[in-house]
């Protein structure tokens, strides 16, 4: 994207002193996004099981939890910059630069963000974009534990090479 080829983390720009604002730049919140998403996912991919445990579907608390952490983390990507998102500084920037990008200006106080940019918020069409990249993902990695880890590939897989078991004499 040119947003982003253009605006790569320089560290000879940012003052290193202030280390807990070095991810103000889009790498970061690039991954940030994309981290969440996968532990969301992960989070729920584990719960599974195979055969002695209840299906998912009946684990009430866990899907709660993951449609919780799933809109939220939606929002912090999608919607434009907002006092949750500048709390994470994930889409966020000074307000002088939120103002001047267009968006309302923040009633909240946000620290100065540390790059030559002084912000680092994702262009809508990119934001949708990231955000069907990783449902894709979590498409995919339930997809792939459903049918190839506990479904019908990891079955056929076993009937061809069933597991040789170390026989042990008592």
């Amino acid at each position: 994207q040119d947003w982003f080829r253009c605006n790569e983390h320089a560290t000879a720009e940012v003052d290193v002193t202030k280390w807990w604002l070095l991810g103000d730049n889009y790498e970061s919140s690039i991954l940030s996004f994309v981290s969440m998403f996968q532990f969301i996912t992960n989070g729920f991919v584990v719960n599974y099981g195979y055969l002695y445990r209840a299906r998912w579907y009946k684990n009430y608390a866990l899907l709660f939890v993951w449609g919780f952490l799933m809109v939220f983390t939606s929002y912090m990507l999608l919607a434009d910059p907002n006092r949750i998102g500048c709390s994470f500084r994930l889409n966020c920037g000074t307000a002088s630069v939120i103002e001047s990008l267009g968006y309302k200006k923040p009633t909240w106080s946000i620290e100065a963000y540390n790059s030559h940019l002084g912000h680092n918020i994702i262009p809508l069409a990119s934001r949708y974009k990231l955000w069907g990249y990783c449902i894709g993902n979590m498409a995919a990695a339930n997809l792939w534990q459903l049918f190839v880890v506990n479904g019908p590939v990891r079955n056929m897989l076993r009937r061809k090479r069933p597991l040789e078991r170390l026989r042990v004499k008592m």
